[in-house]
Formats: structure tokens, sequence, C-alpha cells
């Protein structure tokens, strides 16, 4: 509703002069609303303050009905309001209830013609609301100053406090405050006759509020329009104004500016010679000035209303309401508030001329330091540049000597490279004969169990060639056939375990070659089941009493993959190797329950071959578990590890066969290592 009340308003208000029932109905519902809002705003805070019994929250309800509610229609409800809620901020310390009502203490006492003290309190907030950075209030302190030396007559120093008004208005965007001041300056343009200024700043009051939608006060600019005209001769267009900003006010009862349209239309009926309309209005302009106890009202409505009896031969009316402007007029501008006005009035502009002067030498001050902190600047670059330029030289010296040091360092180190490359060369060479040499008992024991079989099955084959010539000679060549049977049987043994000794040979052959081999289908699962028989019983024969549960799971399914046998061996047996360190540690310090136990695992996943060797061990720890594959880097004592059996093992899986190697592990219970191969 608002919007399109705004919107009509700015239409009706953009052409001059102002005409319409519907433009005023317009701005009567505005204020309806604004009244509404008001008071539901007012009623919000009462719930709360019932809910919540906050102190805070009573100061902030005394100082809404002080100002939005009782200021023009109820001067004493309001003053109560301020008393209560001053005593009550000051008892607990709330700065910002304490100024904004000590502002509104001052606003109600320059309506009741309390100027000097009105000033004094104004003086009192200003310093504090500008410490705290409280811009509403020292707003509306600067307001109050403006209108309190307006009624003093001082239009100088009235227009000074309202154009600091603005400027606070401007700076924080409180539109409705930049309306207030415009008009408020437009009226002291009028005091002083001034009418085409008064009219520029009417103007741009009246933009302003239809710009930012905000046309609260909009019966200001009414009756500004109507004094307008009258200035002007247009009496007759000043009465058409001022009655309809009447019919407004009387809607938000403000006494105030009933009383300032009353006298207005009196002075216009005056200049139509229409007595009895101007004695009507004279005396409602009294009346109103009554009921806002405004001294200032009293006294211009009264000194009015004496002409008008004067003029019409009731002197003794006329001698009555001369009194009364009188005594209100003592009220404003005896000669003691006078002087105490200036007292305090020169006391503000000497805080105010010593302030600026503090300010103006701390900013000389601040200057002088910057002044002296660029020369400083300056002195300090060019001493940097002079050094700068003597350690270039020097520098250019010593870079001339240490090029020459670096070419003999240079070729000092290509010489270290090259033998650096054969050490490792040969300590990856050691690495390999060294686990050859940790193996050779344990193929001494596999290879021991084909021979065995050979030896015994070739015994058994002689004695039962022997037998086969007895029966051949008997005749018998059922029994015979039997044995020739039994015999090729055995012979198929011998054949095969042969086969088998002759396969751990060739593997420990190839554990010993320098070189990388050409890759070829081979059976993971049979390697790494002989891998690890080979480096169990190679950790056997090193301690007798070291038993441990071989847990195989191979999936029979997995085909033959291309890798480098002798390369895989390496790995496997680097696995297994670490695999029954790490739970023969263990065993030597876990209790009886603890069973060892080393698995492997096969399986093709994703078109790769995964094999993962697992033990229940003694785990790594996690602070070196991104160590563990870095050449020399080893856990093992002294003389039990070169540090480069993962290293190689890391090198062949991912740079030999394009695979991945991962590690699992929980540091006192187990280590899990997985390597992955492309299957093609």
């Amino acid at each position: 509703m608002n919007k399109r009340i705004f919107a009509y308003a700015g239409r009706r208000f953009g052409r001059v002069p102002v005409k319409g029932f519907f433009l005023l109905m317009a701005v009567l519902l505005f204020w309806v609303h604004t009244a509404n809002a008001q008071k539901i705003f007012v009623d919000s805070l009462t719930r709360a303050y019932r809910q919540n019994h906050q102190d805070t929250t009573l100061v902030q309800l005394y100082a809404e009905k002080a100002e939005k509610v009782y200021i023009t229609a109820d001067p004493d409800s309001g003053m109560t309001c301020v008393v209560k809620g001053l005593e009550l901020s000051r008892r607990i310390h709330y700065k910002h209830g304490e100024l904004r009502l000590m502002t509104l203490k001052a606003i109600y006492l320059n309506r009741r013609g309390g100027l000097v003290e009105s000033i004094k309190i104004t003086f009192d907030v200003i310093p504090q609301a500008t410490k705290t950075n409280d811009n509403r209030v020292l707003a509306q302190a600067y307001n109050n100053l403006g209108l309190c030396y307006q009624v003093l007559k001082n239009y100088h120093k009235s227009i000074d406090y309202y154009l600091l008004f603005i400027r606070v208005a401007e700076r924080y965007h409180y539109t409705a405050y930049q309306v207030t001041a415009y008009n408020n300056i437009a009226r002291v343009y009028f005091d002083i006759n001034k009418i085409d200024s008064a009219s520029y700043y009417n103007n741009k009051a009246y933009a302003t509020a239809i710009q930012t939608n905000n046309v609260r006060n909009i019966a200001y600019l009414i009756r500004n329009f109507g004094t307008i005209a009258e200035f002007r001769g247009d009496d007759k267009k000043a009465i058409d104004y001022f009655r309809k900003s009447i019919i407004v006010l009387k809607v938000k009862t403000n006494h105030y500016l009933l009383s300032e349209d009353n006298r207005r239309l009196a002075e216009a009926y005056l200049h139509l010679e229409r007595t009895d309309s101007a004695l009507f209005f004279a005396r409602g302009a009294y009346d109103e000035g009554k009921l806002d106890k405004d001294p200032e009202l009293i006294m211009k409505a009264a000194d009015m209303l004496a002409s008008i009896y004067s003029a019409t031969g009731d002197y003794k009316n006329a001698y009555s309401y001369q009194q009364e402007k009188i005594v209100n007029g003592d009220s404003l501008f005896s000669r003691e508030k006078s002087l105490e006005v200036q007292n305090l009035t020169f006391n503000e502009d000497q805080r105010r001329q010593k302030e600026t002067e503090l300010r103006n030498a701390e900013e000389a001050r601040i200057r002088f330091y910057l002044l002296l902190g660029i020369l400083g600047v300056f002195v300090l670059i060019a001493a940097i540049l002079l050094f700068a330029n003597s350690q270039r030289k020097k520098a250019n010296r010593i870079l001339q000597q240490r090029n020459e040091q670096i070419e003999t360092q240079h070729k000092a180190l290509e010489k270290s490279l090259s033998d650096l490359k054969t050490t490792q060369t040969q300590l990856i060479q050691s690495e390999k004969m060294a686990s050859l040499g940790d193996l050779t008992a344990g193929i001494a024991h596999e290879i021991q169990n084909p021979l065995n079989f050979v030896n015994n099955f070739s015994e058994v084959s002689a004695e039962l060639t022997q037998e086969l010539k007895a029966e051949l000679k008997k005749g018998n060549t059922k029994d015979a056939i039997t044995i020739a049977d039994d015999l090729e049987q055995n012979l198929e043994k011998i054949t095969h375990h042969g086969r088998r000794a002759d396969a751990i040979v060739k593997g420990m052959l190839q554990h010993s070659q320098s070189g990388s081999g050409s890759k070829e289908p081979t059976s993971i699962n049979a390697l790494a089941d002989e891998c690890m028989r080979l480096s169990y019983h190679g950790l056997r024969a090193k301690d007798k009493a070291f038993n441990a549960e071989l847990i195989t799971h191979l999936d029979k399914s997995l085909p033959k993959v291309n890798i480098i046998p002798q390369d895989m061996v390496r790995v496997m047996l680097n696995l297994f190797n670490n695999a029954f360190y790490a739970v023969n540690q263990k065993s030597k310090t876990a209790g009886a329950d603890y069973t060892p136990e080393v698995s492997v695992t096969t399986s093709a996943e994703n078109g790769q071959v995964v094999i993962k060797v697992k033990d229940n061990g003694v785990g790594i720890p996690d602070a070196i578990k991104d160590k563990i594959m870095q050449p020399f880097f080893t856990t093992k004592p002294t003389g039990e590890g070169t540090g480069l059996g993962l290293s190689l093992t890391y090198d062949m899986v991912v740079k030999g066969h394009g695979g991945t190697i991962e590690v699992n592990t929980k540091e006192g219970e187990s280590t899990e290592f997985i390597v992955s191969l492309p299957l093609n």
C-alpha cells in the first residue's frame, strides 16, 4: 500500500499547487499507516519486556513512547517517560539509552520554553555521542540546537547547526532526517524573509521525501507551500494549503504544527480583511499552543489575538492577550536567560575551537612525522643503494672466484657421480647376493625334498627292475606288466621331482643375475607358493625354534602373466622375508597365545593380477611408513639389513612392470603389502 501512496503523492506533489481530494486521502492513509506501525512497534517492545524483563528493553520502550507517541500529543506523559527512562539507563549504565533520552529531554525542554537547560543538555550530549559513534543521537542533538537558536532568533547559529544535522544525515543515509533538516532551514529563511531560499530548501525536502518514499513529514511541506504563496501575495492559495495541512495534522494530533497552521491561516485571512475568520483561527492557534505548553507558540498566537482585538476595538481582550504575550516572551527572552545562553554558546564555541585546534595540531604532528618518515625512507633508500653498489662490486669479485671453484668442483662431482653409480650397481648386486646367501639354507632344504624323492624312487625302481626280470624269466607276463606299470609311475615321479629341483636351481641362478631378463608367461600362483616356502625354510635354517603358519589363498583360475620371473622372485622373496622377520620379532615378546601367521592371496581384479602378502607381526609405525620405500632406509639392527630390499621391490614393480605397490599396516598388529600387475 505504501508504494502506491508514495507514487500517487509523487505525481500530485510534482505539480504545485497541490490539489485534489485523492492526494489528501493518500497522505491521510499514509499517516494512519505510520501511526499503526509505530503502535505495533511499541506494542512489540511491551511484549518483549514482559517476556524477558530486561532493563535495556524497558529503556527503549520509554524512549519510543516519548519520541513517537507522546511528543506531539501528550507532552506531560512524554516527559514522564523521559525522566523514568533516563533514571533507569543511568542506573544500569546503558549509555546509548542515556544519550538518547537526554536528547529527548532537551527537545521537550525546548518546546516548553526551557531553552537554556535544553542547550546545556545538548552541549553535554554532543561530545559523548561523537565519542561513542551514536550518530542518530548526534543528528538529533544538532537539530535541537538549530531549533533552539531559531527561537532565540540567532539565525546564523541556527543554520550552522542545521547544516551539521544535514551532514550527519547524508553521511549515514538518514533520509527522514534529511527531509526534516531541509524543512527547518526553509523555516529559518521564512523568518528572515528570504523566500527564494526558503522555496529552494522546501523543494529539496519535497524531492528527497518523494525519491526515498518518505512522506512522513509531508504536512510540513504543505504548510511551507502555503507560506510561500502567502509571502507572494496569493492568500487564497495559501489558505488552501494551510487547510489541507490542518486536516492531516488532526489525524496525527500534532499540537505544535496545528498551532502554526492556524496562525498562518489567521494571517492570510487578515490580509483578506476577513476579521472573523482571522480571529477564529488565531484562537485555534492559541488553544493548540496551550495544549502543547510551548511559550513561543502561545506568545505568537497571543500577539496576533491582541492585534485583532485592538483593531476591532475590544481593548480588554487586547490588553489581556498583550500581557500573555509579555509573560511568555519573558519566559523565553529574559535578560538573565539571554546572558546564560550567551555564556553557554561562548563556552561551546571555545570547546569546539579548542577541539579544532587539537585536531589541527594532531594532523600537523601526523604530517610532520609522515614527512620525517618519507625523508627517512629516502635516506635509507640512498644508503641501501650505496651499500648495494659496493656489495655488487664485491659480489662480482667473489662470484668470479666462485665460478672458478664451481668449475673445479663440477669436474670432481662428475667423477664422484660416476663412482657413485658404479657403487650403487655394486650395492644392488650385493643386495641380490646377500638375499641369495640368506636363501641358501632354504634352497638347500627345499631342494633336498625332490632329491630324496629321486633317490628313493631310483632305489625302488632298481628293485622293481630285478623283480621284472625274474617274472619275465618265469613267463609270468601279467605280474611283469604290473611291475612295469609301477616302474613307469616311479620314473614319472623321478622326472617331476628332478624338474622341481631344476626349477629351484634356475630360480637361484636368475636371482643372482645382475641384469633383468625378458618377460615371459609365468604362473603367479606357483611363483608365490615356491617363494613363500623358500623364504620360510631360509629363516628356519637360521632359527630352528621359529615356526609359523603358512596360509595360501591362490586363485586357481588366474591366467599366466607376462613378467620377468627373476625380478618377481626377488619381489616376493623380499616381501616374504620381511613378513617372516616381523612375525619372528613379535613371537619373541608376545605371549604363548600368539601364533605367527603369514598369508599370500592372489586374484584378478579390474584387468590386474593382485598379490597380497600379509602377516600378523609387529607392524610399521606411522612415523616411518612413508620412508620404507626409500633406498638404504631400514628398521633392522645394524648388519641385518641394507635398506635396499623394499626400494628394489618398488622399482621392479612400478618401473619394471608398470604396476603398483601399497602397504596397509597397524602398529603392533599387522602389515599387508598389495602388489598389482597388469594382466596384459
